[in-house]
């Protein structure tokens, strides 16, 4: 490179630097996040992931992440610690892209690669986030560093299917991306030893995944919720056309590969596992979103830098990908406040051991009664009626007296429940309700309660039976309430809302 272009390369580089700084503290915690980390956190507290915690995603992540999660302990902010530990799955990636980019083109093709990544609105912003698809990403772009290169050895192909195995084990998607890879090294004649050890390799972690969680007892449920449970619902309606599509998709594209004459063998294999993986996801995949295409993003990046080969073309696209970046983070004002307020809340009302009905796994340290997390799949598959609403029942049942703040996630027989026998605090609700002009309520889970004005309570705690009860006011038309007493004792009450640190 010249001068000037080695001067803007790292001009754009830093600027990613400092934004990612920048995002790692402000850019709101996506709901997937704490998702993630109360599966964590179930593993550290001695439960067993789809049996004892429900999860849809494969588990090695939130299995790698328990010992940093169990050494960290409850805190509130606790989601900017783990985020930490996505910055060397990030650098992983990164590097990879870099190296793919020089073994293809050329070590400035590479490092631009690199650096536009870095700040691609969908890459940047996911990688900031504590999810299981860092981890993916990071082990299939270090397989790809493997296998996209003029000669493969066996033991190398075989270190490159463990790591696609392992990507698997860390992401469902891993299963379309196998597919690509298998589907492009036959159509540019890699060898069959090599695919062979490749696949041979692939079954490693996954087939000591399935010994792991038969040990435990749960092998069926770790093959319902991670294949079956995603399959059964979907937001696309037209899904099983592409599955038809999708086998002749594959023929038109293998005819069109074996037709292009004079091609690097090398570019063709790599553009290959984009095109395949896109046809697969495509056609086949019952949920898209943009995080789906994490996975090829280093090959695409290195592809349309190859092909513009313009220094003021990487710095138009740098700057469209800032100022998308900062767009879509808000301006990059704080938002990560929110949820560590709320975990304030969740850490003052309950103690360990007591449940929390939340949305799918918000509060992160405390068990829901219910036993699904109301993400994608669970709601399409509630809205159809293969799954009940049983969270009134199952509130009673736990003896659970706090949830979450209102929300629309919650199923409407659910919310209304809630709704009727939970009182704001402020982020979260406790037990109770508002007392009728006439001095009557009800109580639906049974436990120690206590009366309440704006000055505090109007008479000791009780233990209340689930029905109807009466409460004669001294002060005729005083606004009065009855709460489940520990949130009192604690410090929050319905008449002063919690809505910021304490």
């Amino acid at each position: 490179m010249r001068r000037s272009e080695r001067n803007a390369l790292f001009a754009i580089a830093s600027a990613s630097a400092v934004l990612r700084a920048i995002g790692f503290f402000h850019y709101r915690f996506d709901s997937d996040e704490p998702q993630h980390l109360h599966v964590v956190w179930g593993w550290t507290a001695g439960l067993v992931q789809y049996r004892d915690v429900f999860d849809n995603h494969t588990p090695l992540f939130h299995i790698l992440s328990a010992p940093l999660l169990a050494a960290l302990g409850e805190r509130a902010g606790i989601l900017l610690y783990m985020r930490a530990a996505m910055l060397p799955l990030f650098a992983i990636t990164i590097a990879s892209t870099f190296f793919l980019g020089r073994m293809l083109y050329s070590a400035r093709v590479g490092a631009w690669a690199a650096t536009i990544l870095s700040l691609f609105p969908t890459f940047f912003l996911k990688s900031l986030e504590f999810r299981n698809d860092n981890l993916c990403v990071a082990l299939w772009s270090l397989a790809l560093v493997l296998l996209v290169r003029r000669q493969i050895t066996l033991p190398r192909a075989a270190l490159a299917g463990i790591l696609t195995g392992a990507a698997l084990a860390a992401s469902i998607k891993a299963v379309l991306l196998m597919f690509a890879l298998v589907a492009a090294a036959l159509v540019v004649r890699m060898s069959l030893s090599r695919i062979a050890a490749l696949v041979a390799g692939f079954a490693v972690v996954p087939a000591a995944t399935i010994a792991f969680f038969a040990w435990h007892g749960a092998v069926q449920e770790l093959f319902y919720y991670s294949f079956t449970y995603n399959a059964e619902a979907g937001d696309r309606e037209w899904v099983w056309f592409g599955r038809v599509v999708f086998p002749f998709a594959v023929m038109v594209l293998v005819f069109a590969a074996q037709r292009r004459e004079g091609v690097d063998p090398l570019k063709m294999f790599a553009a290959l596992i984009v095109l395949f993986f896109l046809v697969a996801v495509f056609t086949l995949w019952p949920l898209i979103s943009s995080r789906d295409f994490l996975p090829v993003m280093p090959l695409v990046a290195i592809f349309g830098v190859a092909a513009t080969d313009r220094v003021r073309w990487y710095a138009v696209a740098a700057a469209l990908s800032i100022a998308a970046v900062v767009y879509y983070a808000d301006g990059l004002r704080n938002r990560t406040d929110e949820h560590i307020t709320m975990m304030n809340q969740v850490l003052r009302l309950t103690r360990p051991g007591e449940p929390l009905m939340d949305h799918k796994g918000e509060t992160i340290y405390r068990r829901r009664p219910y036993f699904y997390g109301f993400e994608t799949v669970t709601r399409e598959r509630l809205r159809k009626g293969s799954i009940a609403d049983t969270i009134p029942e199952d509130v009673i049942r736990a003896r659970c007296y706090a949830a979450q703040a209102d929300g629309a996630p919650f199923p409407p027989r659910g919310r209304r429940f809630l709704q009727e026998n939970f009182l704001d605090l402020g982020r979260l609700r406790a037990a109770g309700q508002w007392i009728r002009d006439d001095g009557t309520f009800s109580i639906a889970i049974p436990g120690r309660y206590v009366v309440v004005n704006t000055d505090g309570p109007v008479q000791p705690p009780r233990e209340l039976t689930a029905g109807t009860h009466r409460f004669e006011r001294q002060n005729p038309g005083e606004r009065v309430a009855v709460v489940w007493a520990s949130a009192i004792e604690r410090g929050l009450t319905p008449f002063h809302l919690r809505d910021r640190d304490f």
